[in-house]
């Protein structure tokens, strides 16, 4: 990796509809090793997080795609922190922040920062080049919500984004995202695990029916954590059971020792033969307990659930009390801050997929995803700041969700990422119906037809393959980009 960038910041309004409500401070930096005058310059957005490892590693790092594609087109790069992330924020952000100063972190006034920063760059090392989108085609790079930034900042303000990446973007707000766990289940059965999700079904059977009487309840949250889990409601208890899941949306049966994979490879194993187990798994032999039972007793869960849920149970960390209470409010800024977006706008409420392909206690329902919200934000409820469910219609309505056919944009989504229920890219029988895929490149500065999306589905893939360097079905899909953009660039100043 190359030496740190300079951390630069830029004066952004806090409202930009009324310059009275003060500005705040927002970071973003620049790499131009590889810019050549008249090419364009590219935002890697960085979404939802703090910005400034990101950020570093994109701009700089061999291994990033992000360099790559500066490299390959002579780009200038910058990231991009969001608003109320990192140290691009009104005031720290906390538990304890007064909810009023969460009102300007929305995604209409989140949308309209980078043209404003867009309309006024320049570099000092460039004087006589009109580094603006009046001048040099912008381009907007993103993953997930940066990938739904990346696409609405196309369609919303086409005279400073002139073309975008927009990579496993959900880009329509559902407060129902229980298909979610649909996409988790296809992945796991093409793989060659139905096996798994079977016995995930018999143990879930059985954990539910034993939180179904209050003594039994206790019995069955200290099997799996420890003295001081029976605090928990079934809501939390049965929220922390979806670890398992955590690595798949980056790694899908990959992820390493806490990956899925790892944990059916674990699972599966019959304890008469210590073989594999048969297409049907555990449970028609052994019954939904045996299950339940082995999940407990999977050697790194306790270990994975303390790292997600911030706690201690079964004091793992010997050095810090015990600590098995999954009810906490998040600390961490990030999850703050994110926790107000889906909360008041976006919904993505990933509440149980009912049904034969359940991977998910029956207790993880869309009203104990509300609490969470409610939980997080106790004087936003009392002050009526937080919506009693998010505004997700209001954003559809607003900003055009997965009807949206901006021109110069091109979508990538991975064909078992759970995010792509929702995304332009969505074949859930809630999505638009009939909409082809087509890799072949628009013209420069044509909208695509209601039933045609210029995208790509990649194969046996999970969330922002593309944007991992060495998946060779991330690297089909980088290129898709890479020509369009050849295509495309040309007509800058023409359009």
């Amino acid at each position: 990796m190359s030496a740190a960038l300079e951390t630069e910041y830029v004066t952004i309004p806090l409202d930009h509809d009324n310059s009275s409500a003060g500005t705040y401070e927002n970071r973003f930096w620049v790499n131009d090793e590889f810019y050549k005058p008249g090419k364009p310059i590219m935002v890697y957005d960085v979404g939802e997080t703090d910005g400034d490892t990101v950020a570093q590693a994109y701009l700089t790092s061999t291994l990033s795609f992000f360099r790559g594609l500066l490299e390959e087109l002579g780009a200038m790069g910058i990231a991009w922190e969001h608003r109320y992330y990192g140290e691009s924020t009104p005031a720290p952000i906390s538990y304890d922040l007064p909810p009023e100063t969460y009102q300007y972190l929305n995604t209409k006034q989140a949308l309209a920062d980078l043209p404003y920063f867009a309309s006024n760059f320049s570099r000092e090392n460039y004087p006589d080049i009109d580094l603006t989108p009046q001048g040099t085609p912008w381009i907007m790079v993103g993953g997930s919500y940066a990938g739904i930034r990346a696409a609405l900042t196309r369609y919303e303000y086409p005279e400073t984004i002139f073309a975008a990446f927009s990579s496993s973007a959900p880009v329509e707000a559902r407060i129902n995202m229980t298909m979610y766990w649909d996409q988790v289940y296809r992945g796991m059965v093409a793989n060659g695990w139905t096996n798994c999700t079977q016995d995930i079904r018999a143990a879930l059977d059985y954990i539910d029916d034993q939180l179904s009487d209050e003594e039994t309840a206790s019995s069955i949250k200290q099997l799996f954590f420890g003295s001081g889990a029976e605090i928990n409601s079934n809501g939390d208890f049965t929220s922390a059971l979806t670890g398992i899941y955590g690595f798949f949306q980056s790694y899908g049966m990959s992820g390493g020792t806490g990956g899925l994979g790892s944990f059916c490879t674990y699972l599966e194993v019959d304890p008469e033969t210590n073989g594999s187990t048969g297409p049907d798994g555990l449970a028609p032999l052994y019954g939904g307990q045996y299950v339940a039972e082995r999940w407990a007793q999977w050697p790194v869960f306790t270990e994975l659930v303390n790292e997600n849920m911030d706690t201690n149970c079964r004091s793992l960390n010997e050095s810090a009390p015990l600590d098995c209470d999954f009810s906490k409010p998040y600390g961490d800024p990030s999850a703050i801050s994110w926790t107000w977006q889906y909360c008041t706008e976006w919904g993505f409420y990933q509440a149980s997929n009912d049904g034969p392909h359940a991977l998910l206690s029956r207790y993880q329902t869309l009203e104990y995803q509300q609490e969470v919200c409610n939980r997080q934000f106790p004087s936003a409820v009392v002050k009526g700041l937080l919506p009693p469910q998010p505004l997700a219609d209001d954003v559809n309505k607003a900003l055009g969700g997965w009807t949206i056919r901006p021109s110069n944009v091109y979508f990538s989504g991975g064909e078992f990422d759970p995010w792509r229920t929702l995304s332009i890219l969505s074949t859930e029988d809630i999505a638009p119906q009939g909409v082809q895929f087509s890799t072949t490149i628009p013209g420069c500065g044509v909208e695509t037809s209601e039933n045609t999306v210029f995208g790509y589905i990649m194969e046996n893939s999970e969330h922002c393959f593309d944007f991992q360097s060495t998946p060779t079905s991330g690297k089909l899909s980088r290129g898709l980009f890479t020509s369009a953009m050849l295509e495309w660039l040309p007509c800058f100043g023409q359009e």
